[in-house]
This record gives C-alpha cells, sequence and structure tokens, in this order.
C-alpha cells in the first residue's frame, strides 16, 4: 500500500475514500478533488493536498461579501438588507457564545483570518482591543476604513506578534483552509497568555449535513480552498496537539447553518456567483431562491443541533496557566 499523507488534525492514517469527484463551486479549480476518511479520528482530508500555487490561485477576487461589486443603488440597498437581517445576527451570535463560555467582556483579542473585520467589528462594540490578522491587504483595508480597527498583514506563524499578549484569540471559518493546522495554532499558544481562551469556529465532518448531502455539501465543494474538514474529535486532537486544554464546545448559528444547506441545494445563490452578474434581476431571483431554501433549511439546522452534530462547532480551548509561548 502506497504511502499516504497523515490526518490534519491528529496525524491518524488515512483510509478509505470519504467524498470522491468533488468540483470546486465557485469553478475557480478546473480539477476534482477527493477527500479520505482518517483512520482514527474520522475527518476529511484532500488527497493529493494542494500545491501552493494552486491553493492561492484558488479564491476569485470577490470571495468575500465586501468585495462584490455593487454598481447601481438597488445592489446597494440589497448587500445592506442581507447584511442587518442575515449576516449581523451571524456575527453577534459568535460575540455572544464567547462571552457566555468564557465569561470575557474585554482584554486584547487577535482575529486571525478576520478579513474585512465585520465580526471583528461587533467584539471591539463589546469591549474588546481587537487587532485583525489576515494576508488579504484589500480586505485589511476595508477594516481600517470601515470600523477603524487595528491590523496586522500576514499569517500568524510568521508574525513578530508579542508572546503572551493576548488574551483571546479567534479562527472564524479558518482552521478548514490551512494545510498545517497544528503549526498555526502552536503560533496562537505563543502569543496567547497563560490563562487565554482559544476560540475555533469550523464545519464538522461528523455533521448531518455531510451525512445527507455528500458531495453536494457546500463545506465539500469548497475544495481545494477547503483542504480537511474535521470532526468533533479531530477538533479536540488538533487543540491538545498544539498545547492547549480543550474545555468547551457549542454549535453554530443556525441560521448559519440553515444557509449551508441552501447553498448545498441551490449553489448559484452563493455571494460570489449571484452577485456577480449586473443584472439586478438575476442577482436578486437568485438570492431569492437563497432565502427561502434558508428557511426552509432552519428545522433541519436545528434537528441536527439537537443531535449534537451541527454543521459547525465553535471549540474553545485555553493555554494552561503554567505555559509560557512556544515556538511554531
Amino acid at each position: 500500500m502506497p504511502d499516504r499523507q497523515r490526518c490534519l488534525y491528529c496525524e491518524g492514517e488515512l483510509g478509505e475514500v470519504m467524498f470522491s469527484g468533488v468540483r470546486d463551486r465557485l469553478g475557480v479549480s478546473d480539477k476534482t478533488w477527493t477527500f479520505r476518511r482518517c483512520k482514527s479520528c474520522g475527518s476529511a482530508v484532500l488527497d493529493p493536498m494542494p500545491t501552493l500555487d494552486e491553493l492561492l490561485a484558488a479564491y476569485p477576487p470577490n470571495y468575500h461579501v465586501d468585495e462584490i461589486p455593487q454598481t447601481q443603488w438597488l445592489h446597494r440597498l440589497q448587500y445592506g438588507l442581507e447584511m442587518r437581517l442575515f449576516y449581523e445576527p451571524i456575527w453577534r451570535y459568535s460575540v455572544k457564545a464567547v462571552q457566555r463560555v468564557t465569561g470575557l467582556r474585554g482584554g486584547k483579542l487577535l482575529d486571525v483570518g478576520g478579513g474585512s473585520g465585520h465580526r471583528s467589528a461587533l467584539f471591539q462594540q463589546a469591549g474588546f482591543e481587537v487587532t485583525v490578522l489576515d494576508p488579504d491587504e484589500r480586505a485589511l483595508q476595508i477594516a481600517q476604513a470601515r470600523f477603524g480597527l487595528r491590523t496586522v498583514c500576514g499569517l500568524l506563524e510568521e508574525t513578530d506578534l508579542p508572546e503572551n499578549g493576548f488574551d483571546l484569540v479567534t479562527f472564524w471559518f479558518v482552521i478548514e483552509h490551512l494545510p498545517n493546522p497544528k503549526q498555526t495554532l502552536a503560533a496562537a499558544h505563543r502569543v496567547l497568555r497563560p490563562g487565554g481562551w482559544l476560540v475555533a469556529l469550523v464545519p464538522l465532518a461528523d455533521s448531518w449535513q455531510a451525512k445527507v448531502f455528500r458531495e453536494r455539501w457546500t463545506e465539500v465543494r469548497e475544495a481545494p480552498r477547503h483542504v480537511g474538514l474535521p470532526t468533533q474529535k479531530g477538533m479536540k486532537c488538533l487543540l491538545e496537539r498544539s498545547g492547549l486544554q480543550p474545555m468547551a464546545w457549542v454549535s453554530g448559528s443556525l441560521l448559519c447553518s440553515a444557509g449551508i444547506v441552501a447553498l448545498s441545494l441551490v449553489p448559484a445563490a452563493a455571494t460570489p456567483i449571484a452577485c456577480g452578474h449586473q443584472s439586478f434581476a438575476v442577482r436578486f431571483l437568485w438570492r431569492l431562491l437563497g432565502i427561502s431554501a434558508t428557511l426552509a433549511g432552519l428545522p433541519f439546522a436545528w434537528l441536527e443541533k439537537m443531535a449534537e452534530h451541527p454543521r459547525a462547532g465553535i471549540f474553545f480551548a485555553t493555554k494552561p496557566e503554567n505555559q509560557k509561548g512556544q515556538r511554531a
């Protein structure tokens, strides 16, 4: 049997094919991709792993909602309504979950992969001193101009941020993009103060959505941008391997989970696809179908949450009090 790469989350051996013939939902990559299941923790990992050039080339210029051209007043109206009614409730859910589980009401926060800073800004409003770290300079310019956030451009493991300098480090849908998550979390461990918290929101390979939609699931069709999809067990193992102490996990936002149900059913409703149309009628039609599918998906999202197999989980871990920073 030929050597296979190891699991990104627990370093177990990769076994059977979990998802095959996967095509990029945004059409940036023209290849088909395969995820294999880890024999130990059950996580899904791309095999073969994309090259660095393939990873960098896989992100379209309008990947995030803020990067969509708003050339008409109707476009701006639609954008404003979606922000207020869909995105902001999801981001506020993150703030409340962090406050509830950690007890933190302030302190120094490093938002890794925070992009244009919308979620980060809500943490700033809640009393945190926020720094946004991201390799995308254009997104960081939005974070600076719109929200006045402090920003650092680059990768966490390559920055010279102060050791033990942060009370909270967050990763919102970032872990699944990392080809070496242990290295990145080790860097997070270094910049966390002893007793500080790491919080990570990730899509879960052991969710009901993964089992029902399989290769049609949006999180799978994010390949090659998603290089892996951990299970609950895989995430806890990754945190422990990075020197952190897992404390708790909670399900992600129901509204966000229902939105992924919608995109799995109506892929053309995705922001980069639907909002890439200059015609407002075409854009509005696809987004309306997406909204309808989201509402229809809420009961399913609630059921998988109650069964403790949600589409995504927010994982909480602390840096033990007796530990100092460690090198990535």
